[in-house]
């Protein structure tokens, strides 16, 4: 069976369309339905379908965009349009980006039915190589994701070793020049497609990339470490404001015992790493020395008030660990917190 999504933002179109899918031996089955071309590329991203059925005009992203969206990160998916009467000059221009046929609405049954056929006929003509495609979409996507990542959170080290797995990857799989060429072709733009859809900065410009497979791997490399150097820039620019921002959401929330250096490095998008040595950098101390002293300090102020238990203070402050709290407390002050309280004249 072909996997169909259906793009439409009236209801019925897609319940027509569905029925006529699976009540007739047509060989497709439909695994997605979005009302707009932003929520389909979701399922083009999950379900890599081999045809797509679309409406013309929706809402976010409209029909024609859409297919040059999909068209961007898969040549080889089907696409068949539906539209209005008068909406026959877009219908025109979707022919022209390698539809394979469209249909005015109402949707005639016979005519839908046929217009499948054809499809189907077509995908199963490229379906020996089909599986291995997916596969490769597949590879590209979740390695687009891994890199993305690493370039944004600017894990250079783990950026290099990561591109050098999926080089050798490449190569025990026995991919072709051609085809070698054309996955990192195709990983370079959906890396760049998610990058730009998380910053507003411009990218460094692209170089074509050379011919030679064993030249691919270090111009990939060399490009996602311009880009690390471009946010590395960027960010420093307001380098100070980050680091005060992170010391900030660290002073609202070093009470919650489960706060780590982790999610504040994710507040202001660092790599736990390099937000550590940063943070040293600017604030004179580390983070966990800056956590500890605001958690010390708050526990002398409330050690002044009889009422509160000792456990109770420890708890309060981001503690869970009674003894730990102890031993932290008499590291820093010298005393434990009984002794603190004797000190100051509280029983």
């Amino acid at each position: 069976m072909f996997k169909v999504i259906t793009v439409d933002d009236e209801k019925l179109i897609k319940r027509s369309i569905s029925a006529l899918i699976h009540k007739n031996e047509t060989g497709f089955q439909v695994v997605g339905e979005a009302n707009d071309g932003q929520e389909a590329m979701e399922l083009v991203s999950k379900y890599h379908p081999h045809l797509i059925i679309t409406d013309i005009r929706m809402p976010k992203l409209n029909g024609l965009d859409f297919i040059q969206k999909v068209r961007s990160v898969d040549h080889q998916v089907k696409f068949i349009v539906i539209s209005g009467y008068d909406e026959f000059i877009y219908a025109q221009q979707a022919l022209r980006y390698g539809v394979s046929d469209f249909l005015l609405k109402p949707i005639k049954p016979d005519l839908f039915l046929s217009t499948l056929n054809t499809v189907y006929n077509q995908i199963q003509q490229e379906h020996p190589s089909y599986s291995e495609r997916q596969e490769r979409l597949g590879l590209i996507n979740s390695s687009a994701k891994e890199i993305s990542n690493l370039v944004w959170m600017l894990e250079e080290e783990k950026l290099v070793k990561r591109i050098s797995e999926i080089h050798k990857a490449l190569q025990e799989k026995g991919f072709t020049t051609s085809l070698t060429n054309d996955f990192y072709q195709d990983l370079f733009t959906t890396i760049t497609t998610n990058l730009e859809n998380r910053t507003s900065y411009n990218l460094p410009s692209r170089k074509p990339f050379p011919n030679e497979t064993d030249l691919l791997q270090d111009h990939l490399t060399t490009h996602c470490k311009n880009w690390i150097n471009l946010l590395k820039q960027k960010r420093n620019i307001g380098h100070k404001a980050n680091i005060l921002s992170a010391a900030r959401y660290i002073e609202a929330n070093y009470k919650e015992s489960t706060l780590t250096l982790n999610e504040v490095a994710n507040i202001v998008d660092m790599s736990p790493s390099y937000f550590s040595m940063e943070f040293k950098k600017e604030m004179g101390e580390s983070y966990k020395q800056f956590v500890t002293k605001l958690r010390i300090d708050k526990a002398k102020t409330l050690l002044k008030n009889p009422i509160y238990k000792t456990y109770e203070i420890a708890d309060a402050i981001g503690y869970v660990d009674y003894p730990h709290f102890t031993k932290t407390f008499k590291k820093i002050t010298g005393y434990t917190p009984t002794e603190y309280r004797k000190r100051i004249g509280v029983e």
